[in-house]
């Protein structure tokens, strides 16, 4: 494992928390759930384990059409999820550039380019699984 998905898979809790105070606090899901008991802990603590389970496995983006299928029982717009999912993979790379910068992540510069590619690879393979989940639900209802 490269250090950069090393101290990702050690600080995971710590960047799902960057990812939700900087852009999904902003978002219409959250909007619409944040005074539900318990959905917060419960969203944060999703995020955390398929996070985990991405980083487990690069080649492969673990539930991806079962988000999509959720998201669409929950109501949540599909430009929502759209913005929601690029904005999670975003806050990732924002938090990585961080801790790069401050010196806390140790790494060369060409291994955290490859791991920002192997995310924006991952961004696309899991967007289109999401988008698949969505619609297929949206074709059975119709």
């Amino acid at each position: 494992m490269s250090n950069v998905l090393g101290f990702l898979n050690i600080h995971v809790e710590e960047a799902v928390n960057y990812w939700i105070s900087t852009y999904y606090v902003e978002s219409e899901e959250y909007q619409k759930r944040k005074y539900i008991p318990g959905y917060m802990e419960a969203h944060r603590n999703e995020s955390i384990l398929l996070c985990k389970h991405a980083l487990a496995n690069l080649d492969a983006v673990p539930n991806s059409v079962e988000i999509g299928e959720d998201r669409f029982d929950m109501e949540t717009s599909l430009a929502d999820i759209v913005s929601n999912h690029t904005s999670f993979y975003t806050a990732i790379i924002e938090f990585l550039f961080i801790h790069y910068l401050k010196g806390s992540l140790d790494c060369t510069k060409e291994d955290l380019f490859e791991t920002i590619l192997k995310f924006r690879k991952m961004e696309g393979i899991s967007l289109q699984g999401l988008i698949s989940g969505y619609a297929a639900k949206g074709a059975h209802m119709s």
